[in-house]
């Protein structure tokens, strides 16, 4: 019987380990997309998401040094684009800029923050 105590307590510790072990996520694509500066950094011109003032740039890219200056990019599921094949625009998502000290408005939060990204650049 000792000899099964030993083998009983790995397969308990096992099992407890392997019930608190978080399965791995699955990484999925984010879409990013770059603020159009020569649209002016104004509150309104950074919250208008159409494709003139943010332009696709590519899948999973780094963002921005995220200094809260002036709007840069953002990164999104493609929940929120119009075509995930092909995606031109942002679609269904909502950016809320502000405006910094200096006059220049950036991006102070996006709509499903919790899978969607936002970064500023000085």
């Amino acid at each position: 019987m000792k000899r099964y105590i030993f083998g009983m307590i790995a397969v308990v510790i096992a099992i407890g380990a392997a019930a608190f072990t978080a399965p791995k996520k699955h990484l999925v694509d984010m879409y990013v997309f770059e603020y159009d500066g020569s649209q002016g950094y104004t509150v309104g011109a950074v919250q208008n998401t159409n494709s003139a003032h943010w332009v696709y740039q590519g899948k999973n890219l780094a963002l921005c040094a995220n200094s809260n200056i002036k709007a840069c990019r953002v990164s999104v599921t493609g929940d929120y684009v119009d075509n995930t094949t092909s995606p031109t625009q942002l679609s269904g998502v909502t950016i809320t800029a502000v405006q910094s000290s200096t006059g220049i408005a950036y991006v102070d939060d996006i709509t499903d923050d919790s899978d969607n990204q936002f970064s500023n650049k000085p």
